[in-house]
Protein backbone atom coordinates (compact mmCIF):
# COMPACT_ATOMS: atom_id res chain seq x y z
CA UNK A 1 0.00 0.00 0.00
CA UNK A 2 2.96 2.38 0.87
CA UNK A 3 5.44 1.78 -1.93
CA UNK A 4 4.11 3.78 -4.52
CA UNK A 5 3.14 6.80 -2.55
CA UNK A 6 6.72 6.91 -0.79
CA UNK A 7 8.55 6.51 -3.66
CA UNK A 8 6.73 9.86 -4.96
CA UNK A 9 7.23 11.37 -1.49
CA UNK A 10 11.06 10.31 -1.63
CA UNK A 11 10.99 11.94 -5.38
CA UNK A 12 10.16 15.37 -3.36
CA UNK A 13 12.41 15.29 -1.35
CA UNK A 14 11.05 15.68 2.45
CA UNK A 15 13.61 16.54 5.32
CA UNK A 16 11.21 15.18 8.10
CA UNK A 17 12.23 11.73 10.17
CA UNK A 18 11.34 8.77 8.09
CA UNK A 19 9.52 7.56 11.03
CA UNK A 20 7.45 10.96 10.80
CA UNK A 21 6.10 10.41 7.54
CA UNK A 22 5.45 6.64 7.80
CA UNK A 23 3.79 7.14 10.79
CA UNK A 24 1.73 10.14 9.22
CA UNK A 25 0.93 7.99 6.17
CA UNK A 26 -0.31 4.96 8.73
CA UNK A 27 -2.75 8.09 10.04
CA UNK A 28 -4.06 9.01 6.95
CA UNK A 29 -5.08 5.27 5.95
CA UNK A 30 -6.89 5.25 8.86
CA UNK A 31 -9.08 8.30 7.92
CA UNK A 32 -9.15 7.92 4.54
CA UNK A 33 -11.07 4.01 6.24
CA UNK A 34 -13.44 5.91 8.05
CA UNK A 35 -16.28 7.25 5.17
CA UNK A 36 -16.11 3.70 3.66
CA UNK A 37 -16.24 1.52 7.35
CA UNK A 38 -19.61 3.96 8.08
CA UNK A 39 -21.05 2.86 4.92
CA UNK A 40 -19.70 -1.02 4.98
CA UNK A 41 -20.95 -0.63 9.12
CA UNK A 42 -24.39 0.30 8.29
CA UNK A 43 -24.91 -2.86 6.10
CA UNK A 44 -23.83 -5.32 8.30
CA UNK A 45 -25.68 -3.65 11.61
CA UNK A 46 -28.37 -2.86 8.72
CA UNK A 47 -28.17 0.93 10.72
CA UNK A 48 -28.62 4.25 8.84
CA UNK A 49 -25.27 5.36 7.94
CA UNK A 50 -25.78 8.68 9.65
CA UNK A 51 -26.16 6.61 13.35
CA UNK A 52 -22.97 4.52 12.12
CA UNK A 53 -21.15 7.77 11.92
CA UNK A 54 -20.78 8.03 15.46
CA UNK A 55 -17.50 5.83 15.25
CA UNK A 56 -16.31 9.13 13.09
CA UNK A 57 -17.06 11.34 16.11
CA UNK A 58 -15.72 8.77 18.65
CA UNK A 59 -12.33 8.63 17.09
CA UNK A 60 -11.83 12.53 16.75
CA UNK A 61 -12.91 12.70 20.09
CA UNK A 62 -9.57 10.65 21.14
CA UNK A 63 -8.19 12.73 18.66
CA UNK A 64 -8.73 15.90 20.06
CA UNK A 65 -7.63 14.54 23.47
CA UNK A 66 -4.74 13.38 22.72
CA UNK A 67 -3.31 16.18 20.43
CA UNK A 68 -4.35 18.46 22.93
CA UNK A 69 -3.27 17.07 26.31
CA UNK A 70 0.11 15.76 25.15
CA UNK A 71 1.98 18.81 24.09
CA UNK A 72 0.39 19.96 27.95
CA UNK A 73 2.02 16.45 29.60
CA UNK A 74 4.71 14.75 27.52
CA UNK A 75 7.49 15.69 25.58
CA UNK A 76 8.09 14.31 21.83
CA UNK A 77 9.85 11.16 22.22
CA UNK A 78 10.23 8.04 19.75
CA UNK A 79 8.73 6.01 22.43
CA UNK A 80 5.82 7.83 21.99
CA UNK A 81 5.71 7.13 18.68
CA UNK A 82 6.35 3.43 19.33
CA UNK A 83 3.42 3.49 22.35
CA UNK A 84 0.87 5.33 20.00
CA UNK A 85 1.42 2.83 16.95
CA UNK A 86 1.09 -0.03 19.08
CA UNK A 87 -2.06 1.34 20.83
CA UNK A 88 -3.25 1.70 17.10
CA UNK A 89 -2.79 -1.59 16.24
CA UNK A 90 -4.18 -3.33 19.26
CA UNK A 91 -7.14 -0.76 18.98
CA UNK A 92 -8.16 -1.77 14.94
CA UNK A 93 -7.64 -5.30 15.84
CA UNK A 94 -10.14 -5.18 18.64
CA UNK A 95 -12.13 -3.34 16.74
CA UNK A 96 -13.01 -6.37 14.48
CA UNK A 97 -13.62 -8.71 17.23
CA UNK A 98 -16.63 -6.77 19.29
CA UNK A 99 -19.92 -5.64 19.22
CA UNK A 100 -20.85 -2.22 17.63
CA UNK A 101 -21.40 -1.11 21.09
CA UNK A 102 -18.22 -1.28 22.42
CA UNK A 103 -16.51 -0.07 18.56
CA UNK A 104 -17.76 3.05 20.13
CA UNK A 105 -14.78 2.72 23.04
CA UNK A 106 -12.38 1.57 21.12
CA UNK A 107 -12.60 4.32 18.07
CA UNK A 108 -11.97 6.86 21.01
CA UNK A 109 -8.66 4.70 21.82
CA UNK A 110 -7.77 4.96 17.99
CA UNK A 111 -8.20 8.64 18.10
CA UNK A 112 -5.63 8.92 21.03
CA UNK A 113 -2.66 7.24 18.70
CA UNK A 114 -3.83 9.13 15.70
CA UNK A 115 -3.69 12.34 17.97
CA UNK A 116 -0.48 12.17 19.48
CA UNK A 117 1.17 10.89 16.29
CA UNK A 118 -0.31 14.31 14.43
CA UNK A 119 1.11 16.01 17.54
CA UNK A 120 4.65 15.09 17.08
CA UNK A 121 4.60 15.27 13.46
CA UNK A 122 3.20 19.31 13.75
CA UNK A 123 5.83 19.57 16.06
CA UNK A 124 8.56 18.64 13.97
CA UNK A 125 7.73 21.30 11.04
CA UNK A 126 7.06 23.68 13.55
CA UNK A 127 8.09 27.11 12.50
CA UNK A 128 9.43 25.67 9.19
CA UNK A 129 7.01 26.23 5.75
CA UNK A 130 8.79 24.05 3.84
CA UNK A 131 8.98 21.14 6.58
CA UNK A 132 5.51 21.89 6.57
CA UNK A 133 4.83 21.11 3.15
CA UNK A 134 6.52 17.62 3.13
CA UNK A 135 4.04 16.90 6.04
CA UNK A 136 0.87 18.41 4.72
CA UNK A 137 1.47 16.50 1.27
CA UNK A 138 1.29 13.38 3.12
CA UNK A 139 -2.30 13.40 3.28
CA UNK A 140 -3.52 13.78 -0.13
CA UNK A 141 -0.28 11.68 -1.94
CA UNK A 142 -1.14 8.00 0.72
CA UNK A 143 -4.85 8.87 0.17
CA UNK A 144 -4.64 8.55 -3.36
CA UNK A 145 -3.64 5.01 -3.19
CA UNK A 146 -5.54 4.87 -0.33
CA UNK A 147 -9.11 5.23 -1.21
CA UNK A 148 -9.33 1.98 -3.73
CA UNK A 149 -7.63 -0.09 -1.83
CA UNK A 150 -9.81 0.49 1.30
CA UNK A 151 -12.95 0.02 -0.97
CA UNK A 152 -11.56 -3.11 -2.55
CA UNK A 153 -10.77 -4.81 0.68
CA UNK A 154 -14.32 -3.77 2.38
CA UNK A 155 -16.21 -5.01 -0.67
CA UNK A 156 -14.34 -8.40 -0.99
CA UNK A 157 -14.00 -9.22 2.92
CA UNK A 158 -15.63 -6.83 4.71
CA UNK A 159 -15.45 -4.15 7.56
CA UNK A 160 -13.79 -6.92 9.95
CA UNK A 161 -10.88 -7.24 7.08
CA UNK A 162 -10.25 -3.63 6.78
CA UNK A 163 -9.99 -3.32 10.84
CA UNK A 164 -7.60 -6.18 10.76
CA UNK A 165 -5.56 -4.50 7.72
CA UNK A 166 -5.41 -1.46 9.65
CA UNK A 167 -4.38 -3.03 12.83
CA UNK A 168 -1.13 -4.58 10.86
CA UNK A 169 -0.15 -1.17 8.99
CA UNK A 170 -0.28 0.31 12.30
CA UNK A 171 3.09 -1.89 12.94
CA UNK A 172 5.07 -0.56 9.59
CA UNK A 173 6.80 2.60 11.14
CA UNK A 174 8.29 -0.10 13.94
CA UNK A 175 10.77 -0.74 11.17
CA UNK A 176 12.18 3.29 11.33
CA UNK A 177 12.37 3.79 14.82
CA UNK A 178 16.32 2.35 15.27
CA UNK A 179 17.19 4.94 12.11
CA UNK A 180 15.11 8.05 12.85
CA UNK A 181 15.53 10.81 15.40
CA UNK A 182 13.38 13.34 16.51
CA UNK A 183 14.20 17.50 16.34
CA UNK A 184 11.28 18.74 18.36
CA UNK A 185 12.75 17.41 22.01
CA UNK A 186 15.40 20.08 21.04
CA UNK A 187 13.08 23.09 21.11
CA UNK A 188 12.77 24.62 24.42
CA UNK A 189 9.08 25.63 24.91
CA UNK A 190 8.15 29.38 25.66
CA UNK A 191 5.85 31.76 27.16
CA UNK A 192 2.65 32.08 25.73
CA UNK A 193 0.32 35.18 24.54
CA UNK A 194 -3.12 35.60 23.96
CA UNK A 195 -4.54 36.17 20.69
CA UNK A 196 -5.65 39.38 18.98
CA UNK A 197 -9.55 39.63 18.32
CA UNK A 198 -8.98 39.38 14.51
CA UNK A 199 -7.03 36.19 14.94
CA UNK A 200 -9.76 34.61 17.55
CA UNK A 201 -12.44 35.32 14.57
CA UNK A 202 -9.90 33.59 12.25
CA UNK A 203 -9.58 30.39 14.69
CA UNK A 204 -13.56 29.93 15.01
CA UNK A 205 -13.57 30.66 11.14
CA UNK A 206 -10.97 27.71 10.82
CA UNK A 207 -13.38 25.56 13.30
CA UNK A 208 -16.57 26.18 11.22
CA UNK A 209 -14.63 25.24 7.84
CA UNK A 210 -13.46 21.80 9.45
CA UNK A 211 -17.22 21.77 10.91
CA UNK A 212 -19.31 22.90 7.77
CA UNK A 213 -16.47 19.89 5.84
CA UNK A 214 -16.37 16.90 7.93
CA UNK A 215 -20.45 17.14 8.43
CA UNK A 216 -20.64 16.25 4.20
CA UNK A 217 -17.05 14.85 3.38
CA UNK A 218 -17.85 12.04 6.13
CA UNK A 219 -21.17 10.74 4.43
CA UNK A 220 -19.64 11.39 0.66
CA UNK A 221 -19.03 7.82 0.26
CA UNK A 222 -22.90 6.74 1.33
CA UNK A 223 -23.82 9.88 -0.91
CA UNK A 224 -22.48 8.48 -3.76
CA UNK A 225 -23.34 5.03 -3.18
CA UNK A 226 -26.84 5.41 -1.88
CA UNK A 227 -28.03 8.92 -3.17
CA UNK A 228 -26.34 9.11 -6.77
CA UNK A 229 -26.58 5.29 -6.90
CA UNK A 230 -22.43 4.88 -7.78
CA UNK A 231 -20.99 1.92 -7.46
CA UNK A 232 -18.59 1.50 -4.28
CA UNK A 233 -15.29 1.30 -6.52
CA UNK A 234 -15.92 4.44 -8.45
CA UNK A 235 -17.10 6.23 -5.40
CA UNK A 236 -13.22 5.16 -3.90
CA UNK A 237 -11.81 6.37 -7.32
CA UNK A 238 -13.53 9.64 -6.71
CA UNK A 239 -11.66 9.40 -3.47
CA UNK A 240 -8.70 8.97 -5.03
CA UNK A 241 -9.26 12.33 -7.79
CA UNK A 242 -9.81 14.33 -4.69
CA UNK A 243 -6.51 13.47 -2.82
CA UNK A 244 -4.46 13.54 -6.56
CA UNK A 245 -5.68 17.04 -7.38
CA UNK A 246 -5.03 17.97 -3.85
CA UNK A 247 -0.80 16.93 -3.93
CA UNK A 248 0.16 19.88 -6.15
CA UNK A 249 -1.98 22.71 -4.11
CA UNK A 250 -0.72 21.18 -0.24
CA UNK A 251 2.67 20.96 -2.00
CA UNK A 252 2.13 24.97 -3.41
CA UNK A 253 5.62 26.64 -3.24
CA UNK A 254 4.21 30.25 -4.16
CA UNK A 255 2.25 32.69 -1.83
CA UNK A 256 -0.37 31.64 -0.48
CA UNK A 257 -3.65 34.23 -1.20
CA UNK A 258 -7.38 34.47 -1.27
CA UNK A 259 -8.26 32.08 0.90
CA UNK A 260 -11.98 33.72 1.15
CA UNK A 261 -12.22 32.23 -2.45
CA UNK A 262 -10.73 28.77 -2.19
CA UNK A 263 -12.85 28.44 1.18
CA UNK A 264 -16.17 29.35 -0.93
CA UNK A 265 -15.73 27.34 -3.95
CA UNK A 266 -15.05 24.21 -0.96
CA UNK A 267 -18.34 25.50 0.17
CA UNK A 268 -19.56 25.45 -2.80
CA UNK A 269 -18.51 21.75 -3.80
CA UNK A 270 -20.00 20.85 -0.52
CA UNK A 271 -22.99 21.51 -0.83
CA UNK A 272 -23.11 19.91 -4.26
CA UNK A 273 -21.99 16.32 -3.24
CA UNK A 274 -24.99 16.75 -0.80
CA UNK A 275 -27.76 17.84 -2.64
CA UNK A 276 -26.82 17.45 -6.18
CA UNK A 277 -27.00 13.95 -6.96
CA UNK A 278 -26.08 13.46 -10.87
CA UNK A 279 -23.13 11.44 -11.51
CA UNK A 280 -21.09 13.88 -13.20
CA UNK A 281 -21.42 16.92 -10.89
CA UNK A 282 -20.95 14.52 -7.94
CA UNK A 283 -17.73 13.57 -9.43
CA UNK A 284 -16.67 16.85 -10.23
CA UNK A 285 -17.22 18.88 -7.15
CA UNK A 286 -15.78 15.84 -4.89
CA UNK A 287 -12.64 16.11 -7.09
CA UNK A 288 -12.49 20.00 -7.17
CA UNK A 289 -12.96 19.82 -3.74
CA UNK A 290 -9.86 18.37 -2.83
CA UNK A 291 -7.39 20.95 -4.98
CA UNK A 292 -9.66 23.73 -3.19
CA UNK A 293 -9.21 22.76 0.29
CA UNK A 294 -5.64 22.73 0.21
CA UNK A 295 -5.20 25.86 -1.54
CA UNK A 296 -7.87 27.58 1.41
CA UNK A 297 -6.07 25.68 4.00
CA UNK A 298 -2.61 26.89 4.12
CA UNK A 299 -4.18 30.81 2.44
CA UNK A 300 -6.17 30.47 5.65
CA UNK A 301 -2.98 30.40 7.92
CA UNK A 302 -1.29 32.14 5.92
CA UNK A 303 -3.80 34.96 6.87
CA UNK A 304 -4.13 34.42 10.23
CA UNK A 305 -0.17 34.74 10.68
CA UNK A 306 -0.49 38.24 9.35
CA UNK A 307 -2.90 39.39 12.40
CA UNK A 308 -1.06 37.35 14.45
CA UNK A 309 1.87 38.95 16.33
CA UNK A 310 2.74 35.36 17.61
CA UNK A 311 2.13 33.51 14.54
CA UNK A 312 3.62 30.05 15.91
CA UNK A 313 1.13 30.21 18.66
CA UNK A 314 -1.88 30.70 16.62
CA UNK A 315 -0.73 27.44 14.64
CA UNK A 316 -1.50 25.50 17.46
CA UNK A 317 -4.45 26.94 18.33
CA UNK A 318 -5.41 26.45 14.73
CA UNK A 319 -5.08 22.96 14.80
CA UNK A 320 -6.89 22.58 18.08
CA UNK A 321 -9.56 24.58 17.02
CA UNK A 322 -9.77 22.30 13.36
CA UNK A 323 -9.95 19.54 15.13
CA UNK A 324 -12.85 20.59 17.63
CA UNK A 325 -14.70 21.31 14.27
CA UNK A 326 -14.08 17.87 13.12
CA UNK A 327 -15.47 15.91 16.28
CA UNK A 328 -18.78 18.12 16.01
CA UNK A 329 -19.40 17.76 12.27
CA UNK A 330 -20.21 14.57 11.65
CA UNK A 331 -22.52 14.38 14.75
CA UNK A 332 -24.57 18.02 13.49
CA UNK A 333 -24.05 15.86 9.61
CA UNK A 334 -25.54 12.92 10.72
CA UNK A 335 -28.45 14.63 12.16
CA UNK A 336 -29.21 16.63 8.78
CA UNK A 337 -28.26 13.45 6.73
CA UNK A 338 -30.84 11.50 8.48
CA UNK A 339 -33.40 14.68 7.96
CA UNK A 340 -32.84 15.36 4.18
CA UNK A 341 -29.35 15.40 2.31
CA UNK A 342 -30.46 18.93 1.18
CA UNK A 343 -30.23 19.84 5.10
CA UNK A 344 -27.07 18.57 5.30
CA UNK A 345 -26.11 20.78 2.13
CA UNK A 346 -27.46 23.77 4.17
CA UNK A 347 -25.86 23.34 7.56
CA UNK A 348 -22.64 21.77 6.21
CA UNK A 349 -22.05 24.52 3.02
CA UNK A 350 -23.66 27.38 5.22
CA UNK A 351 -21.29 26.97 7.56
CA UNK A 352 -18.26 26.92 5.46
CA UNK A 353 -19.51 30.00 3.88
CA UNK A 354 -19.63 31.63 7.23
CA UNK A 355 -15.91 30.93 7.04
CA UNK A 356 -15.52 32.39 3.95
CA UNK A 357 -17.20 35.63 4.64
CA UNK A 358 -14.74 35.58 7.61
CA UNK A 359 -11.93 35.75 5.86
CA UNK A 360 -12.93 38.11 2.91
CA UNK A 361 -13.47 40.54 5.60
CA UNK A 362 -10.11 39.94 7.64
CA UNK A 363 -8.09 40.02 3.91
CA UNK A 364 -8.97 43.68 2.98
CA UNK A 365 -7.87 44.81 6.78
CA UNK A 366 -4.49 44.97 7.73
CA UNK A 367 -1.92 43.23 9.50
CA UNK A 368 -1.31 43.24 12.91
CA UNK A 369 -0.08 46.44 14.08
CA UNK A 370 -0.34 45.98 17.85
CA UNK A 371 1.72 43.13 20.06
CA UNK A 372 -0.24 40.76 21.54
CA UNK A 373 -0.63 40.94 25.16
Amino acid sequence: MFQTPLRVLSALRPNVSPLVIVATAVSTVVFTATPFLITGLADTYDMRPSRVGIISTAQLAGFVIASWGAGRLLRPRRRIVVWAVLLGAAANVTSALVPFGALIGVRVISGLSLGAIAWIAWAEVFGDDQRTGDIAVIGPLVGTVASPLLSSVMDLAGSDWVFIGLGVIHLVPLAFVGTSRLDSPDRIASQRHRPTRAAVAMLVALGLLTFGGSSVFIYAAAIGTDEVGLGVVVVSLVFSANNIVGIPSARWRGERRHAALWVGVTATCAVIVAAVHIGPLFIAALTIWGFAFWMALPAAFSTLARHSRYPAERAGDAQAYMAAGRVVGPVMGGAMYEVAPIALAIVGGGTMLLAAAVFAIMEQRPGVVARES
